[in-house]
């Protein structure tokens, strides 16, 4: 069985930037999920933290692990982390990777998608492309750093749905680095205003990812989601393959 492939988004965005990816997906006979940052669309004083995000998309990522109550069984899990999610979704994976021959069902690998990945014991920084004002944070010219590659009328409708993040608890330390654990496949895209090419391309080398390339801007998933989905699809081929062979 393939597995179930859960998407992280970034901050900003909420999770309805992975739906037209997750249809494609979907009618490819894929089983998908996608994750809330619970911080998403709030504001300080009182927020949830960056660790509440990790700790949401933690128990998203145990409840799909477990057993479907129809058939007793589960499947392994995909992750597909965008952005922020990189880091969010790297660290919510603590203890649930697949482990070698082990029938138990886990993560079998990681796709990040313009990913932003930190080493073990980074500590956090105020965002460089970010703008606080009074308990929100807000992407500084989210319609060039996010949206860039965009068609003005595409443009114009996800802008209206970006949301705030909380200005405060977001200076954590990295404390687990899921990459270190399962393979990875990074899509460096070319077009990224906000996290440049040679910067992705330093990043997916610290993972020790696969490259993969497309010439979107910041959010392929919405600029160009069929080959965001190719990416996935031979993502899952490859581990799926890698799964296999450690149980033979």
């Amino acid at each position: 069985m393939p597995p179930t492939i859960l998407f992280v988004p970034g901050i900003w965005e909420g999770p309805s930037v992975f739906n037209h990816v997750s249809s494609l997906l979907s009618s490819a006979g894929f089983k998908t999920s996608t994750a809330v940052l619970p911080s998403t669309g709030t504001t300080s004083p009182g927020n949830p933290s960056m660790k509440d995000d990790i700790a949401a998309i933690r128990r998203h990522l145990q409840d799909l692990l477990q057993p479907a109550p129809e058939t007793g069984t589960a499947e392994d899990v995909l992750l597909v982390l965008h952005s922020a999610g990189g880091f969010l979704g790297s660290e919510a994976m603590q203890g649930l990777h697949k482990t070698g021959s082990s029938s138990a069902p886990g993560v079998i690998g990681i796709v990040f998608l313009a990913g932003a990945i930190f080493p073990l014991g980074h500590e956090h920084q105020p965002l460089p492309f970010a703008v606080v004002d009074g308990g929100a944070s807000h992407c500084a010219q989210p319609e060039k750093l996010l949206f860039g590659d965009l068609p003005a009328a595409e443009k114009s409708a996800w802008l209206a749905k970006l949301q705030p993040q909380p200005a405060q608890g977001w200076d954590g330390r990295v404390e687990y680095t899921g990459w270190k654990d399962v393979p990875s496949v990074y899509l460096v895209c070319e077009g990224d205003e906000l996290l440049p090419m040679p910067l992705q391309e330093q990043l997916a080398g610290l993972a020790g990812s696969k490259v993969e390339r497309c010439s979107a801007g910041h959010v392929p998933q919405v600029s160009q989601p069929e080959r965001v989905v190719e990416v996935v699809k031979g993502a899952v081929e490859e581990f799926v393959r890698g799964v296999d062979r450690l149980k033979s």
